[in-house]
């Protein structure tokens, strides 16, 4: 399962699969609102044990258990 948050119509959970990007995942959701932030995204993931938020672009993979957060552009 992976999570999907703020600027898209349905948040919520989603089931994994191989292979699925941040672009692949927002579409599930689906799409972007039209004030979402497109480039990028704050995902949240556990590193080593420790969880962990950086800003990725939307061509990375997803892993199971992560939380997508689409952020929103100021403008």
């Amino acid at each position: 399962m992976f999570c999907i948050l703020g600027q898209v119509p349905k948040p919520g959970q989603n089931p994994y699969a191989h292979g699925v990007t941040v672009e692949n995942a927002v579409s599930i959701a689906p799409g972007y609102k039209p004030r979402a932030k497109k480039r990028f995204v704050r995902l949240t993931r556990k590193f080593g044990g420790v969880m962990s938020t950086v800003m990725v672009p939307t061509d990375d993979p997803i892993q199971s258990g992560d939380t997508i957060y689409v952020l929103r552009r100021l403008l």
